[in-house]
């Protein structure tokens, strides 16, 4: 994640956060499934135009951390590449604990 800005780690930390809470009431494949980059802001209260958090989905997908669609100026069918949840398993070893610790340090 060194080709990352902060802004581009936080929201993909946050992502993996929201998967690792989704579970195990739903399947990995349910967990890890986003509708939209509106669907984010309103998940993690972000404080971005609609426009800005697409563009960082767009970079996040450019760089294969993510996949999604584009439409509608949005990024649509967002979820985590498979390289980004192994990463993210050995990089946050404790699970949400690692996680919410990483994220408290963007605050």
């Amino acid at each position: 994640m060194d080709d990352l800005t902060k802004e581009q780690k936080k929201l993909l930390v946050a992502m993996y956060k929201e998967v690792l809470s989704r579970q195990p009431a739903l399947s990995m494949e349910r967990a890890n499934f986003f509708k939209n980059s509106n669907q984010l802001i309103e998940l993690f209260s972000l404080d971005m135009s609609s426009e800005y958090v697409s563009t960082l989905c767009w970079k996040l997908y450019s760089k294969g951390y993510i996949i999604c669609h584009r439409g509608d100026n949005l990024a649509n069918d967002i979820s985590l590449s498979d390289d980004t949840i192994v990463y993210m398993e050995n990089r946050f070893a404790n699970g949400i604990k690692d996680v919410l610790s990483f994220l408290s340090d963007f605050i």
